[in-house]
């Protein structure tokens, strides 16, 4: 899972990232962090398994540091560099800085941000077009492609669901950015700051899910050990960190789920696309299961969780074989039997 961040000078996108990634001094042209989503669901199986090795679902997430040019708000290698992400999140300032005398608005950055995507896709499709209309090949990408070009002509983005998986697939190669996934995330002041009903109804069309964040304080945050930083909660009134949150919205912004695998060796989450069938979750750990499978042996992480073991899971019938086909649910464990 990958996800790039964007945004305007002085929003406080390389603040942003030093809070999610604890990583400080994040001043390189692209700056590259991992963040562990937190799993209570794995810390309960290590106490029971006592693996050698624990192993959480991750996020890789990308900031760049490249300055915006006359022409475009993000220069070519930004958009070159952020087309391998799954996830671009529009970082916007809601506070007010002495670094510029322009007022806090972002309403406008995320339409200046939304337009910038429009646009560039908008010109890779045209240009493909008018080449097929010399070529007269009729490759079979291009119903999608110029079905996309009537959406970005009316400057709007490409609602879920529009492309099927095949149309996805054969489009897949130009890397379109407005067909990514997007979280706005509102980098507020301490304390936070309203919204306007215009900008949360802008992005509500889009359906772009917004995400609140003190970067500053959520800096500090990263830097203190973990005893400290649950005190430090307390005297701001926050349950938990930003990092979790913004895992949280990730999460159900990609459509994502984690089944886990368990055992003496490792205990490991698995981040898989929800309604993932079975032979397909295989693949995640390894083609070779994919290609050899035979059927997944499955117990639910509540069931594991009650009984205590996969024998007593057995014994209250809450122990299954699935196949192929079988959707995989979140917190499935799986035991994937395979032969090639």
């Amino acid at each position: 899972m990958r996800a790039a961040l964007i945004g305007l000078p002085v929003s406080g996108k390389t603040t942003v990232f030093e809070a999610l990634t604890g990583i400080p001094e994040a001043k390189k042209e692209e700056n590259i962090g991992t963040i562990k989503v937190p799993d209570a669901r794995i810390d309960r199986l290590a106490e029971i398994y006592k693996p050698k090795k624990k192993t959480y679902a991750e996020f890789v997430l990308t900031d760049y540091n490249i300055a915006a040019t006359k022409d475009a708000l993000l220069p070519s290698q930004v958009k070159n560099l952020i087309q391998k992400a799954d996830l671009l999140i529009f970082v916007l300032r809601n506070f007010d800085s002495i670094m510029t005398a322009e007022p806090k608005d972002p309403l406008t950055e995320y339409r200046k941000l939304k337009d910038e995507l429009l646009l560039t896709d908008l010109i890779i499709a045209e240009k493909r077009i008018e080449r097929e209309a010399k070529e007269k090949k009729n490759p079979p990408e291009m119903p999608a492609i110029k079905k996309l070009h009537t959406i970005l002509e009316k400057n709007e983005f490409p609602a879920p669901g529009t492309f099927t998986t095949d149309e996805l697939a054969l489009i897949s190669n130009y890397s379109f950015l407005t067909l990514k996934k997007r979280i706005a995330l509102v980098n507020d002041p301490e304390g936070g700051a309203p919204l306007s009903a215009d900008f949360t109804a802008a992005i509500a069309a889009d359906g772009v899910l917004s995400f609140p964040v003190c970067a500053t304080l959520e800096k500090d945050l990263s830097q203190m050990a973990e005893e400290e930083q649950l005190e430090f909660l307390k005297g701001y009134g926050l349950a938990e960190a930003a990092r979790i949150r913004f895992i949280r919205t990730a999460y159900e912004t990609l459509g994502l789920i984690s089944f886990l695998t368990a055992g003496e060796d490792e205990v490991r989450a698995w981040p898989i696309r929800k309604g993932l069938p079975a032979v397909e979750a295989a693949g995640k750990i390894h083609s070779d299961i994919q290609r050899g499978f035979i059927r997944a042996e499955t117990i639910h992480f509540d069931d594991f969780n009650k009984y205590g073991s996969e024998a007593e899971c057995k014994k209250a019938g809450h122990y299954r074989l699935e196949g192929k086909e079988y959707t995989v649910k979140d917190g499935d464990i799986i035991n994937f039997r395979f032969n090639v």
